[in-house]
């Protein structure tokens, strides 16, 4: 994937990552160097009795960063059916295929821990994103976001196609805000790559 500055088709999340679900594995190593460090230090220590939810989920990334992290249960839940698919299965994986933008398919105070890794820049409307994930989490949860400073789309080839996939880009302010208007607690934590702020994992709290 490469940045250019031209005309090109953009696509809403669920076409573009389906149509990149072969692809999406080859990207993994560069994020996962970051998320070793940033992500897995903010889980809590014992994990066994938690029922977590990936939301945005994707080919299972997230799910294979915790191998020594056993939960109760971990629902996967992406949009793209097609990457989905390629989320590795197990006895206590869920996976749900649903749109973030509409209201979630579970019942309130279901999960004890949420994730959401690269997913708040396809979002158009955070306030209703963070409500339904406020409406599924326990009492004194908590969910992990990992929000990444992506300014432009980045252009996606499969075969002789070429696009990008639609983005949204807001200000950690505007986030933080939105959050806190949803009844969260907020702490930021900056994710930063040789001294330059590249992201910020979110860590919000019921």
């Amino acid at each position: 994937m490469t940045y250019q500055s031209k005309h090109i088709t953009i696509k809403l999340p669920q076409e573009g990552y389906n149509t990149i679900a072969d692809q999406y594995g080859a990207f993994h190593q560069h994020l996962n160097d970051f998320d070793r460090w940033f992500f897995l230090r903010l889980l809590p220590r014992e994990t066994k009795d938690l029922d977590a939810i990936d939301l945005g989920a994707g080919d299972g990334r997230i799910y294979k960063l915790l191998d020594k992290y056993p939960f109760k249960s971990f629902t996967a839940c992406d949009i793209a059916e097609k990457l989905l698919a390629k989320h590795p299965n197990g006895k206590n994986i869920k996976k749900t295929v649903c749109d973030l933008e509409s209201t979630l398919p579970f019942p309130d105070e279901t999960f004890d821990l949420a994730f959401s890794f690269f997913v708040l820049e396809h979002i158009n409307d955070l306030h209703h994103f963070f409500s339904e994930m406020y409406r599924i989490l326990k009492t004194w949860w908590e969910a992990i976001l990992w929000y990444f400073l992506q300014r432009r789309e980045f252009i996606r080839k499969a075969n002789k196609d070429q696009f990008k996939i639609q983005l949204f880009n807001y200000r950690i302010q505007d986030i933080e805000k939105i959050a806190k208007d949803c009844f969260f607690e907020v702490k930021l934590h900056p994710i930063e790559e040789k001294w330059y702020l590249i992201g910020w994992n979110i860590e919000l709290r019921k």
